[in-house]
């Protein structure tokens, strides 16, 4: 039998404590406090009506010593069922424990059961069930739980948790870790969901077997800061970004920010994609990506890395074997062995070295007088300008071409082949089809083979025809632009030199330089590709400008 709590205390200040532990009893006498300590005579009023039989120096021992612990007074010899009941420390459950008689008749009644639960101040949570179990056994029971209390549940704390927060990387199809793709940045567009809140819950109430009232603590309310371009729903259960851009969170703080700030583009970041404007602030590192819709700003150099943008594309120191597209304009320092395609203007401070540049409209390198465009190929839509094109010291080829013509040729000359090639395509199973057909018409016997593949060939006769359908109307389209003529007079401006080496076409027609030449410009006169002086191109140039100004107005 384990020890269990204290079945009486003598006064309402409890300086002793009797405990019955089957036959033994137990006797712990509190130390003297503030002057007062136990009576004697109310420790042996309590023992005689308890009747235990004790030995008077046992008892005066203990009672001197006064040592705070349960020390053995005396052993009984029960004579009736004896109701123990211990309560846990944290007051939650109450176990009761039944020891039968020695000797005699005796029953286990209710009241007894009763008595004893409230003596320890049992009042809630009993287990009436177990109760009619124990007094229908009438036999001796160990450590049973007899009541039950409710422990409080306090209440869950709202949360604001991202709907998509950062990972660390990639993983690709080798189960490696691509480290350039860390998904730093939560790109949304407007009405994407940004953000979930959870609401706090209130908790729930418990109690102990004493019937105390264990009070939950609420949940806390989430805290949460509105920044720019979100809303909440009505229910104030998600966040909206209001506008494209990507998710900011700092501190309680939710925003949506359009323009995203970072010092460099290197393994701290990883590619970039991104709804607004990217402004770098450093350099983009070799073998990283940037993507933006609305715009590019690097503040330094740009490495052997990719560029991509919607917009503007704005590089201000330069780039060394970029490859670089944008719908807009591209503005460089320089560029030096790159790859460029741009929707609008390509504008360079100072030099377009060995590389291969493409601009709907004009090209240009302004820094007079040292600025140049030297190796490679660059193509406009309307002007080329330059101070220096070519270079007196390198063999190496310097091509510059102007006008939509050149891109519309090349188009239909490739087309044209295509189309021949089907032709000759189809013109095979032609005659492969009629020699199949004419067996079947014969009577000739036709085995499964020649079968499959006469059908076979029936499906690649539909699909050639459909594609040269398509390509016929393609045919017809480049035909009409090339007969077409250009909007813009095709111009290459060269402000200082043109050197030996350069080529110069504007639509299909063509100049090879073989001499340099001073202040110069090149455009077509009459279906001719014509030089003139630079002074007379720029006088030219004004003249078309103002002509289309006034067909505006």
């Amino acid at each position: 039998m384990t020890d269990v709590q204290p079945e009486a205390a003598a006064g309402p200040d409890p300086y002793y404590e009797i405990r019955i532990t089957g036959k033994q009893v137990f006797l712990r006498v509190h130390p003297p406090e503030g002057g007062r300590r136990a009576s004697l005579g109310d420790i042996q009023k309590e023992l005689r009506r308890r009747d235990v039989p004790y030995r008077h120096e046992i008892l005066f021992e203990i009672y001197r010593r006064a040592a705070n612990e349960f020390e053995l007074l005396a052993n009984q010899e029960i004579t009736r069922f004896d109701v123990q009941v211990e309560v846990s420390e944290d007051a939650q459950q109450a176990f009761m424990s039944i020891v039968p008689p020695d000797r005699g008749q005796d029953t286990l009644t209710p009241a007894r059961i009763k008595d004893a639960l409230e003596v320890v101040g049992v009042q809630k949570g009993i287990n009436y069930e177990v109760i009619k179990e124990v007094l229908l056994e009438q036999a001796a029971a160990e450590q049973v739980l007899v009541a039950q209390g409710r422990p409080k549940v306090d209440g869950r704390d709202g949360r604001v948790e991202l709907a998509n927060p950062p990972s660390e990387a990639v993983w690709v199809e080798d189960n490696t870790a691509d480290y350039r793709e860390l998904n730093l940045i939560n790109n949304v567009v407007e009405g994407d969901v940004i953000a979930r809140i959870t609401h706090p819950t209130s908790g729930q109430d418990g109690y102990d077997v004493h019937a105390h009232v264990l009070r939950a603590r609420p949940g806390k309310r989430p805290r949460l800061k509105l920044g720019r371009n979100v809303r909440l729903n009505e229910e104030n259960t998600e966040l909206y970004a209001a506008k494209a851009g990507y998710v900011v969170r700092r501190g309680d703080k939710i925003s949506v920010e359009n323009i995203l700030d970072v010092n460099n583009v290197d393994a701290e970041t990883g590619n970039i994609r991104f709804h607004g404007v990217v402004r770098v602030r450093g350099q983009v590192e070799d073998a990283y990506v940037v993507e933006a819709e609305k715009g590019i700003d690097v503040g330094g150099t740009v490495g052997k890395a990719t560029l991509r943008c919607k917009g503007d594309i704005r590089i201000h120191g330069g780039a060394f074997g970029a490859t670089l597209e944008c719908d807009g304009t591209l503005f460089a320092g320089f560029l030096s062995e790159c790859h460029v395609k741009a929707g609008g203007q390509v504008v360079v401070d100072e030099y377009i070295l060995h590389s291969q540049v493409a601009a709907k409209r004009s090209i240009k390198v302004t820094r007079e007088p040292q600025g140049f465009i030297t190796g490679g190929r660059v193509k406009a839509g309307t002007e080329i300008w330059a101070p220096v094109v070519g270079s007196d010291v390198s063999e190496v080829p310097t091509q510059l071409e102007v006008g939509g013509g050149v891109n519309i040729r090349k188009r239909y000359d490739a087309l044209q082949e295509r189309i021949e090639t089907n032709l000759a395509a189809f013109d095979s199973v032609r005659k492969n089809l009629t020699y199949l057909q004419h067996q079947r018409e014969s009577g000739a016997e036709v085995d499964d083979r020649k079968r499959e593949t006469y059908e076979t060939m029936v499906g690649s006769g539909h699909k050639l025809i459909d594609e040269l359908l398509r390509q016929a109307e393609l045919h017809h389209e480049l035909l009409r632009s090339l007969a077409e003529p250009e909007e813009e007079i095709g111009m290459v401006l060269v402000a200082q030199q043109a050197n030996p080496g350069c080529t110069v076409q504007i639509q299909t027609s063509k100049v090879n330089l073989r001499d340099p030449v001073e202040s110069c410009a090149f455009m077509l006169m009459s279906g001719a590709l014509k030089a003139m002086p630079y002074a007379q191109a720029l006088r030219l140039l004004k003249q078309q400008q103002a002509q289309r100004a006034r067909m505006t107005l």
